[in-house]
């Protein structure tokens, strides 16, 4: 089981199980509050049956004033095991007889039970027909409630142990039924990201919405195995062509008009092949994209349907934002191929200079980090607060990506403890230098902003300047770069001011 899997089953496990024991504990709290609640109150009942007794028995003592009588009826309340004591006022507040612990205060009008945490007193009038004799106080105390709670909670506890045992028979079943399908589609995401090896497939069947999606998803991974079969059998064909074609231009090579004309013949060829080439790209860009809209659309289902806990939706989520970050990057490739053609359609708006290179410096903040580099932004030679406001029109997304490019460059072409220094000068034009302390290679200078260009990066694809370039020509704007030994780098982009700004 992977990481993934592993971290996924125990959260759902623990979701289950943590479930279960708070809604036994609430249930088991709440009766055990029923129950304390239930006798108390029906201990108060009994004590007030108890204390109307005791006051019709007490009445012929009040009315010959016979105390000895009314101690001996009050005596009688010692085979009561919750009465700790007894005492009868006259009306006047005297103390007419009492048993056990006398009660000190007088109840005048108050005949309401007084009720404490673990005691409380009755308080009964004394009447005899309308006249009023006196008045009766029983003090009592909840003496067993603990005994009985302490009863309650073993017993609960016993249940609480039970249950929890089946919980986790339980949980760890269901953790497997949900955790499995989730996982073999996470392995095979990774494992086609790490090896590109389209031919590994999802082996998970099922009716539900996870199976069909496991479903479509082999189905996407085997368009593009055709995809990649397609293309690689037809670059074998153009690899052939190219070799036999050389073959033949060197074996013509004393008949120099018949090499040139091999040799134009050739050059058309491969105009031809790399259009075709591009053509294919194009094509299977757009199926892609076509086929990442299921690896999208369907995680969107499964959220709107509901029904499942948060962390299944959070790795839910992470299935749809890597097919949006990958649909990202194909719309970007089209783009950037439109851009190549001249046919590309700019969708301008006012955008802040110094709003779009504060975000990207938060962005960069892992990667300044790991090269332990700075970054410096100023205008007009002045550092920035964050408040300031440059407007240029253009394409947000395309100059967040060309700046974004630039900058990953200079920081990647500095050395630890340096500063990546990003200057705005607005005038009659808005530029924008980015400079850092390395070189440009000399082998590569004159090729700067061409594509495929890169040196020293392991995972350099030479296609940062290139777009970038591209980026700035589609917005009618001029990009250069200055490079020595003694000063290092500087990539400058220069735009129109916004007139309607200032």
């Amino acid at each position: 089981m992977t990481g993934f899997q592993s971290s996924l089953g125990r959260k759902i496990g623990a979701a289950i199980l943590g479930t279960t024991i708070f809604a036994i504990i609430l249930s088991m709290t709440l009766t055990i509050a029923s129950f304390f609640h239930s006798y108390r109150q029906a201990t108060i009942q009994k004590t007030n049956g108890l204390a109307q007794i005791m006051a019709t028995s007490t009445i012929s003592a009040l009315d010959f004033n016979d105390k000895e009588s009314a101690t001996e009826v009050l005596d009688s309340l010692s085979l009561i095991p919750n009465v700790v004591g007894a005492t009868i006022f006259t009306p006047t507040g005297g103390v007419f007889a009492f048993f056990g612990s006398k009660a000190t205060t007088f109840p005048e009008l108050k005949v309401e039970p007084e009720i404490n945490f673990n005691s409380f007193s009755v308080i009964q009038p004394i009447k005899s027909g309308e006249e009023l004799l006196g008045y009766l106080i029983i003090d009592g105390t909840f003496s067993d409630q603990s005994e009985l709670v302490y009863h309650i909670a073993a017993t609960s506890a016993l249940i609480l142990i039970i249950v929890l045992g089946i919980g986790v028979i339980v949980a760890n079943y269901f953790r497997k039924k949900i955790t499995q399908p989730i996982g073999q589609l996470t392995d095979a995401v990774r494992d086609i990201s790490i090896r590109k090896d389209y031919s590994k497939r999802v082996a998970y069947k099922s009716q539900d919405e996870i199976g069909y999606l496991v479903s479509e998803f082999n189905s996407m991974l085997g368009k593009i195995e055709l995809r990649d079969s397609w293309l690689n059998s037809h670059r074998e064909m153009l690899e052939t062509i190219v070799a036999q074609r050389t073959k033949e231009l060197r074996a013509k090579q004393k008949q120099l008009k018949d090499k040139n004309s091999q040799l134009v013949k050739q050059i058309h060829e491969r105009r031809t092949a790399e259009m075709i080439r591009e053509e294919v790209e194009r094509i299977n860009r757009h199926d892609l994209k076509s086929s990442l809209n299921l690896v999208i659309g369907y995680p969107e289902l499964l959220l709107n349907k509901g029904n499942l806990t948060p962390e299944q939706s959070k790795y839910i989520k992470r299935i749809a934002s890597a097919g949006y970050r990958m649909l990202d990057m194909i719309q970007f490739h089209l783009d950037i191929f439109k851009m190549e053609q001249g046919i590309y359609s700019l969708r301008t708006m006012p955008v802040d200079l110094v709003e779009l290179l504060c975000s990207l410096e938060e962005e960069m903040s892992l990667l300044l980090t790991q090269e332990e580099v700075s970054l410096s932004i100023t205008m007009n030679g002045e550092e920035i607060s964050g408040t300031e406001e440059i407007t240029i029109i253009g394409e947000m997304v395309l100059l967040r990506t060309m700046f974004r490019n630039l900058i990953k460059n200079a920081i990647e072409g500095s050395v630890k403890g340096d500063v990546v220094s990003i200057s705005i000068e607005r005038d009659l034009y808005t530029v924008v230098s980015i400079k850092n302390s390395l070189p440009v290679p000399e082998e590569v200078r004159d090729r700067f902003f061409n594509k495929y260009v890169s040196v020293g990066k392991e995972d350099g694809t030479g296609l940062g300047t290139y777009s970038a370039q591209l980026i700035a020509k589609t917005h009618n704007a001029e990009i250069s770069m200055e490079t020595s030994d003694e000063s290092g780098t500087v990539v400058s982009a220069k735009f129109e001011t916004d007139i309607s700004e200032s």
